[in-house]
């Protein structure tokens, strides 16, 4: 058998499995929408992240349903609009409840029909830190902080500011100049309220006014020669008691009031911190543990309340996306499995024997030189020496289900999970994607050579009666028809994608006589 025979065999089979994957393809996405495996796959990630992998109580799952239902989630799930979309989309989700029905699977969504297939890493964060609060208790934190370090300053000059006014016998001693700073501290007490300014911005610029005033105190006391020798040796030693910075709160104590069971809440924050623990008490004890852990790194990292927010919010960020790489790893050889077992379904719904393809290529000269004009027309759609760059969207290959932050859900349907590693200047360049419009001339092309050509594939007699003779021994064919079927199951798994690019490449080694210009994927 010479080298130009063995090509035009290769051919012929990379043709069929190229034709029976495409097939396949569209089967597994019609059943990964119907089904909603990716959105299924993204939601038991996110819950064995929050519960553990352990089995938990419904309590605790109450929790992650309810983290599906934050607003933040739930703009994830675009539904389409428009009556015709909407009742498509009913028949879509009547057969999934049904399947789910007969098969006893637990409705996953917490009753809802649909999730997102789709959860960005910082949507994640965000949502989980509104979840438990971190926001609200931080902003009512640094509120009591900054008024209880304005009222405590203030009653301090207020005191040496009585005991002036009393050794003089006059009680409008500096009153304007305290009634400003009062209005002062009041009005950078509202800007942080409002959430115009930071933390530490209006602290500083408390201090600031403070330091001020009493600067005016100690002037007024020398240009008005007052021989207050007791009140002025007072001065210094108030200056360094009111000019003192508070310190601020950890993000590690502000989530130890919120999701431990601590004791010692300040009053005036005793009925928030109570009305939030009402909203995480089911939050998991792995979940808390995980967080206040992250809490715990972040504390040692940051000077100030404001930045621990927003670090750990990059924290749980970085955990998710380290979480989201294993799910996804996981989903990949789940599809993989899927696609194998559609693969094999598919050959013994055609009938597709390996081995007998083999031989109808090997002894048909016809049908071979037929598949070579379909498959040199298959790969060849540009004019005469142009750049040949065959690549089909990667439909039987296993989508990433967690694409990388910041990119899109690879469609609708798209299992999107937290990140793959970033692409970095040195990494090769995906082979570009074709547009629809090229799969549909691939798909009409495949046709069209599909109704002229007799492939050895199908249930029909002629194609049965080579497959299994009348003398032939059963117990020998029999088993080599199943082997087939299962060696075209395995290809049919490995993808249109990969057979189209093979396909491309045996037709350029086969026309040796037209040199192109080799692709990246060479």
């Amino acid at each position: 058998m010479g080298l130009p025979l063995i090509l035009d065999i290769a051919l012929g089979l990379i043709f069929v499995f190229l034709i029976l994957s495409l097939l396949a393809s569209e089967v597994q996405e019609l059943l990964t929408t119907v089904l909603q495996w990716r959105a299924e796959h993204l939601k038991l990630s996110i819950e064995n992240l929050m519960l553990g992998g352990r089995t938990s109580s419904a309590a605790h799952q109450t929790f992650v349903d309810e983290f599906y239902k934050s607003p933040l989630i739930k703009a994830l799930n675009q539904e389409a609009k428009g009556i015709l979309p909407q009742f498509f989309r009913g028949i879509i989700q009547s057969l999934g409840v049904t399947y789910r029905a007969l098969t006893g699977t637990k409705e996953t969504f917490g009753g809802e029909k649909t999730g997102p297939s789709y959860i960005p890493s910082r949507a994640f964060a965000d949502a989980l830190m509104q979840q438990l609060g971190v926001d609200v208790a931080a902003q009512k934190s640094s509120e009591l902080l900054l008024k209880q370090f304005c009222r405590e300053r203030l009653e301090m000059i207020e005191g040496i500011l009585e005991s002036l006014r009393n050794s003089l016998g006059d009680d409008s001693v500096l009153a304007a100049e305290f009634e400003g700073l009062h209005r002062q501290l009041r009005e950078i007490t509202d800007n942080f309220t409002g959430n115009r300014v930071r933390l530490s911005q209006a602290l500083d610029e408390a201090i600031a006014q403070l330091a001020q005033f009493l600067d005016n105190t100690e002037i007024f006391l020398n240009q008005n020669n007052f021989s207050q020798e007791i009140i002025r040796a007072r001065l210094p030693f108030l200056r360094q008691t009111v000019l003192q910075r508070r310190v601020e709160p950890t993000i590690y104590d502000i989530l130890g009031l919120v999701i431990e069971d601590r004791t010692d809440i300040p009053p005036e924050l005793l009925e928030v911190v109570l009305e939030m623990r009402e909203g995480v008490k089911y939050i998991p004890p792995n979940l808390r543990r995980n967080i206040l852990a992250l809490a715990e790194q972040v504390q040692l990292r940051v000077d100030n309340l404001t930045d621990g927010v927003n670090q750990l919010g990059l924290e749980i960020e970085n955990w998710f996306n380290s979480s989201m790489d294993r799910a996804s790893g996981v989903y990949r050889r789940n599809a993989k499995g899927v696609a194998i077992t559609l693969g094999i379904l598919t050959a013994i719904s055609t009938n597709s024997d390996a081995f007998l393809m083999v031989e109808r290529f090997a002894q048909d000269t016809a049908l071979r030189n037929a598949i070579i004009q379909s498959a040199d027309q298959l790969v060849r759609p540009q004019a005469p020496g142009s750049t040949l760059d065959p690549t089909l969207p990667p439909d039987t290959e296993v989508p990433n289900p967690f694409p990388p932050l910041g990119t899109p859900a690879p469609d609708a349907g798209a299992l999107p999970t937290g990140t793959v590693a970033q692409a970095t200047p040195s990494a090769p360049t995906a082979p570009p994607i074709r547009s629809d419009s090229e799969l549909d001339r691939v798909r009409t092309t495949m046709s069209e050579a599909l109704g002229d050509l007799p492939l050895p594939i199908g249930w029909g007699e002629a194609n049965r009666s080579q497959q299994l003779p009348p003398d032939a021994n059963r117990w020998l064919m029999v088993p080599r028809i199943i082997a087939g079927w299962i060696v075209t199951g395995l290809a049919i798994a490995m993808g249109s994608n990969f057979w189209f690019d093979v396909l491309s490449k045996v037709v350029r080694t086969r026309n040796t006589g037209n040199p192109t210009k080799p692709t990246p994927s060479d």
